[in-house]
């Protein structure tokens, strides 16, 4: 069987779904092509998924075997990997997206061509994700602020072709401005989605890297995006802070030190990387090497005196303040 740009697809999702341990068969085989099909009207073969499955064994030693209790197909070697020439660049820039985030966030046509682009690494890389791919493996279900589909369409095409992007973007206090940036990774972050740009010079030139200083730009705040053929090198550093949740710039306090009871030491660890940890009577008190300080403050507040600052009377008066005004506010109600 020659391998097409038709039956690329069909291996690609075969491959994928016995990699994900899902015991393919044939209603099960055609349901999940149908179901990448945005028609939904896809149509198969048993005849077909038996040559694909004979193929793969025959050509690439795939270990496929049948499992009669689960009446489906299996790897009996679960580290087996295909070296099929699946994969070109755009899709393994677009993999790490997820297969997840394609599909309970993506709309169509997105949706299908980050799925098989998610397919493509786990049918040939047994590792199933580039850690050092340009963009991130995040799992969303949904953004809290409205972005434009043609904006998110411009940057996404843009970040994963490395070119530049005009964009029109209004800040937070209302200031509207045009740049043309370069989009170096792309972000689902805290319920909305950034890309992490650097912009260029008024003429276009790009500035030295030892210069340059990447922005968070919230993409619900970008008004309008155009593409360019400028084409940009990605800064590597960029997107591994972006990878490490290093979104934002915001400056660190350091040596953070908190009594926390039981019930808000169940949720730090989600919050922070602690550093140290011992016993203090019935709860404990933690160290946090370093953190925003809007986070700590924020967490302090969220905990409702579950949490208490040892150190820091700067962040502590913050928290003091801040809960005073609720207090007020709630009062005037």
């Amino acid at each position: 069987m020659a391998v097409t740009k038709y039956n690329i697809r069909r291996l690609k999702r075969l491959l994928a779904m016995l990699k994900e341990n899902r015991y393919p068969n044939y209603p099960r085989f055609l349901a999940e092509m149908r179901r990448q099909d945005i028609a939904g009207a896809y149509e198969l073969s048993a005849r077909t998924l038996q040559r694909d499955i004979a193929f793969l064994k025959a050509e690439y030693g795939a270990p496929i075997e049948y499992d009669c209790e689960r009446r489906g197909y299996y790897l009996a070697d679960p580290d087996w990997s295909a070296d099929i020439p699946f994969l070109d660049d755009p899709e393994m820039r677009a993999a790490v997206l997820g297969a997840r985030l394609a599909e309970n966030l993506m709309p169509s046509p997105v949706k299908q061509e980050i799925r098989s682009a998610v397919d493509t690494l786990l049918s040939v890389n047994d590792k199933g994700l580039d850690e050092k791919a340009v963009l991130l493996s995040l799992v969303a279900l949904g953004s809290r602020a409205k972005v434009a589909p043609e904006v998110f369409r411009v940057v996404f095409d843009a970040w994963q072709s490395h070119r530049c992007v005009k964009l029109t973007y209004e800040t937070v206090d209302g200031h509207v401005s045009k740049r043309l940036a370069e989009p170096h990774a792309l972000a689902f972050y805290e319920g909305n989605w950034y890309v992490k740009a650097v912009s260029r010079t008024k003429d276009g030139q790009s500035i030295p890297k030892d210069k340059r200083r990447a922005s968070a730009l919230a993409l619900h705040r970008v008004r309008s995006a155009e593409p360019t053929g400028v084409n940009f090198e990605p800064d590597q550093e960029i997107i591994d802070a972006v990878n490490r949740r290093k979104i934002f710039d915001f400056p660190l306090v350091e040596d953070i030190r908190l009594r926390l009871g039981p019930e808000a030491r169940k949720f730090v660890g989600e919050e922070f990387d602690v550093a140290e940890e011992k016993r203090d009577g019935d709860g404990f008190i933690v160290r946090i090497a370093a953190a925003p300080a809007y986070r700590i403050v924020n967490y302090v507040l969220v905990e409702g005196g579950d949490a208490c600052l040892l150190n820091h009377p700067e962040l502590a008066a913050e928290v003091v303040a801040r809960a005073k005004k609720a207090i007020a506010a709630q009062k005037k109600r």
